[in-house]
């Protein structure tokens, strides 16, 4: 629980006298011998206490001393009245009154073994269907204590003490205590702020904080309070000052219990809203309140039956901005990544260069360069007669082929040729190097052929070993 209040003092106030108001051990209280302190709040101190004749175990709460004036001994004697009242097992019993040799007035009431609901909420999450419970059992107490005329005041969790049930799984038996008692006047906003206003301050109502006139509906707004603060952990309203809170009471809307709980029932988020409203008659009634919280609890029921999707986690904000240097096992384990991708990168580019070196080695050697250095060879050589040759060698052959297309490059073209085929580069290039054409050469038939058919130089350029058909 986030935020708690508290009516219990570390301070002892002294009395008159000068004298710390506490009792010894041993002392006595009527018939009532004195044992342990219990607690004190900010009326009275609550101390164990045994019947001297019966044995009977019981508590004693005595007042202050600086408050014992007649109107506070008052007080203490109309509790007891109320509580006897009223009858109801959820709330305290009150079975004697009486008056201690200094003047300071005693109730002795049951004594409760257990816990108050204030401290197990600051020490721990009170979960939801355990909070049901309690709620509901504080409504059945106040519906009786509405139907004897009368109104608590001054609800809050610390004023409701828990008592085990004693079996597994059973639900805590709740004791609604300080019925009608004043606090003191003090500048903590925790304690009660008697002779202006009765209750205490986070636990106040609208009507409380302007003076008005109190009614069930009163204690219906503190009831509010109360479950707010147990189902989301927090108090609706919070400041510095118990004027402030009082004002944000009056003029300022609680937040949305379902920013707090995304999950809330929506019936029990209707509920607490309706609850904590401004003007009494906008409030339900507790029986309303007792009902509406038995279907909230059958919802709660269903939810555990029934299994849910995880949700979304929240959204976390970090104090401080992650580190700049990487743990040391991260950069080891980045170091190898790096060394690895760098090998695999080398071992790739070797790969690469093996594989184009082969190539290379199986490739042919180029033939334009051979058939260059053959028609260079050609052109250098004298005027040749046009021989006649019947059996064609291979040695031969390739110089034929020269020396005709040589031929075909300068001869002029007749009109019973065929088109020829387009001559590469280097025979243009070398053309204007060869010797002049005799003129038993310029005579010479154009059906007139060499015995042994030219090649084309594309072929034997692109083709060496004649294996491409040509065109």
């Amino acid at each position: 629980m986030r935020t708690m209040v508290s009516t219990e003092s570390s301070v002892i106030q002294p009395g008159p006298t000068g004298v710390p108001d506490v009792l010894p051990v041993g002392a006595k209280a009527g018939p009532w011998v004195v044992g342990e302190r219990l607690g004190r709040g900010g009326m009275g101190t609550v101390y164990a206490v045994v019947h001297e004749e019966i044995g009977k175990k019981a508590a004693l709460k005595v007042m202050h001393d600086f408050l014992a004036t007649g109107v506070t001994v008052e007080r203490i004697k109309l509790e007891a009245r109320v509580v006897n009242q009223i009858g109801h097992a959820n709330i305290v019993d009150i079975f004697e009154t009486g008056t201690l040799d200094d003047g300071r007035p005693y109730i002795v009431m049951e004594r409760l073994d257990g816990v108050c609901l204030g401290t197990l909420a600051f020490e721990s999450k009170v979960l939801p269907d355990r909070v049901v419970e309690i709620l509901i059992q504080i409504c059945d107490a106040l519906i009786a204590a509405h139907g004897a005329g009368v109104i608590h005041r001054d609800l809050k969790l610390d004023n409701v003490f828990l008592i085990p049930s004693g079996e597994e799984g059973g639900h805590d038996r709740v004791k609604l205590l300080d019925w009608g008692i004043a606090k003191e006047i003090s500048n903590d906003v925790r304690c009660t702020i008697d002779g202006q206003l009765v209750g205490t301050p986070q636990y106040l109502s609208p009507e409380q904080a302007r003076g008005g006139d109190l009614t069930p509906a009163t204690d219906v707004y503190s009831l509010g309070v109360m479950a707010f603060e147990l189902f989301l952990e927090q108090l609706p309203f919070e400041a510095e000052t118990a004027a402030e809170i009082m004002t944000m009471h009056l003029r300022a809307e609680p937040p949305r219990p379902s920013d707090l709980w995304p999950d809330i029932p929506r019936e029990l988020e209707a509920l607490l809203l309706a609850m904590l409203a401004k003007r009494p008659e906008d409030r339900p009634s507790l029986e309303t309140v007792a009902g509406t919280l038995l279907h909230v609890r059958d919802e709660l029921d269903r939810r555990r039956a029934t299994p849910r999707p995880e949700p979304a986690p929240r959204h976390t904000r970090f104090a401080s901005a992650p580190p700049l240097v990487m743990p040391p096992s991260r950069a080891a384990k980045t170091r190898w990544q790096i060394a690895l991708g760098a090998c695999a990168i080398v071992a790739s580019a070797v790969l690469f260069l093996v594989a184009q070196d082969s190539r290379s080695m199986a490739a042919p050697a180029p033939a334009a360069p051979a058939a260059a250095a053959l028609g260079a060879a050609t052109l250098s050589q004298p005027a040749v007669q046009a021989p006649v040759i019947t059996v064609p060698d291979p040695a031969t052959d390739v110089a034929t082929t020269s020396h005709a297309a040589a031929q075909t490059t300068v001869a002029p073209a007749s009109h019973h040729a065929t088109a020829p085929h387009p001559v590469p580069a280097v025979a243009k290039t070398d053309a204007p190097h060869a010797p002049a054409t005799t003129a038993r050469e310029s005579h010479r038939p154009h059906h007139v052929t060499s015995p042994t058919p030219a090649r084309s130089r594309t072929a034997s350029t692109f083709d060496p070993d004649g294996s491409v058909e040509p065109y």
